[in-house]
């Protein structure tokens, strides 16, 4: 089997006392630097997808101490990743609760025309935030999903209104845009009246003159994620600390896959939390110092983790793999900046060894290797 490989895109090295370390680089964390330069060795690596993480809260009990909260906006820092890459598939996070499809399809379409190809979207609903959206009261999750739902109907409806063939460009004619291709949205549902169209095209994708759907993820782990996911989505990033977990996940979600008749089921990406050194010893070490796996803090929190060498690594990848329990996985490199090296430059490498990867350079962005789904 061929994995779908993640890397995420916040600099998860960084996260609880591991700032502290002198090669964390916490200084650079609001230029964006940092974060660049890891998306840049995954490229090279052959991570398919750089996945940004969000969260519209900030805990101030822990920020004190703790920069894992902190970060630039998803969406303007997929700008800045889309100019200095060129294969990496970039899947910045958005919440379905609090956004409105028009400056949402509007954003996505021009990250497209930054990276043509190669712009999804993860979508998730909020259970906090509220406060930041003069919002009295959260709806529960059915009803949140289902705002999700229509969301992105609403996005696709506007990103079709405007496809790359009308911007005709005649300069002899004055004709600019041919405007019999482009059509208003009129989207009228439960949650949004938008009426478009978007001021801007879809760049064409390939070979194909008609606007391709955003490949979509989502995040979480819960019934009506399982069934938004298994009608509608990509991948699902999940939490799935164990080999048993992430056999139920999987199962569910190809069970509605089957119920809605698609063809291929969504891959399940559980979070992986890698903190990798060269030795065992030098992990260990890490952990130690920085308590990660003590009492009351688990090594990936909710997620799977894997603490000592990127052959440590690989070989529980690889377990996981056999036992079908995994479509590929979301990399967290904690601990040190040379976890993130290794997670790159050994860990990936290995895994291509193993038969789980495609063969590099493998020049096909994620979205032209998936089935195109209504």
């Amino acid at each position: 089997m061929t994995l779908l490989t993640g890397f995420s895109s916040a600099p998860t090295w960084m996260r609880g006392p591991a700032w502290r370390r002198s090669d964390s680089r916490v200084e650079e964390l609001f230029s964006g630097a940092p974060i660049l330069e890891a998306i840049q060795l995954a490229e090279h690596a052959g991570f398919d997808v750089a996945f940004r993480p969000d969260a519209l809260t900030l805990p101030l009990a822990s920020v004190g101490g703790d920069p894992a909260q902190l970060g630039l906006d998803p969406i303007v820092q997929t700008a800045r990743l889309a100019l200095a890459t060129e294969r990496i598939t970039l899947v910045p996070t958005v919440s379905a609760t609090f956004t409105e499809p028009y400056p949402l399809a509007r954003q996505l379409v021009s990250l497209e025309h930054l990276a043509p190809g190669r712009i999804g979207w993860n979508v998730v609903t909020s259970r906090s935030g509220d406060e930041q959206f003069s919002v009295s009261r959260l709806p529960d999750s059915a009803s949140r999903w289902r705002r999700a739902e229509e969301l992105v109907d609403a996005v696709e409806s506007l990103r079709a209104g405007f496809p790359a063939s009308a911007m005709v460009c005649d300069r002899d004619s004055g004709r600019l845009v041919a405007l019999d291709r482009v059509r208003p949205s009129d989207h009228v549902g439960a949650n949004f009246r938008v009426a478009g169209p978007l001021p801007l095209p879809v760049p064409t994708a390939g070979a194909t003159a008609a606007p391709h759907r955003l490949p979509l993820f989502v995040a979480g782990g819960g019934a009506p994620t399982i069934s938004f996911a298994g009608r509608r989505a990509e991948a699902m990033f999940a939490a799935a600390v164990s080999a048993e977990t992430g056999t139920a996940l999987r199962s569910a979600l190809h069970r509605e896959a089957a119920a809605a008749a698609r063809p291929e089921p969504p891959r399940l990406l559980p979070g992986l939390s890698l903190l990798l050194a060269d030795t065992r010893a030098q992990a260990a070490e890490i952990a130690h110092t920085l308590a990660i796996g003590a009492p009351g803090r688990p090594p990936g929190g909710p997620h799977w983790s894997v603490i000592g060498t990127a052959e440590d690594a690989a070989r529980a990848i690889s377990a996981r793999a056999a036992e079908g329990t995994i479509d590929g996985f979301i990399a967290f490199p904690i601990g040190s900046w040379r976890s993130a090296e290794l997670v790159c430059t050994a860990l990936m490498p290995l895994l291509r060894d193993l038969g789980l990867l495609p063969d590099l350079p493998d020049p096909a962005p994620f979205r032209s290797r998936q089935e195109p789904h209504p």
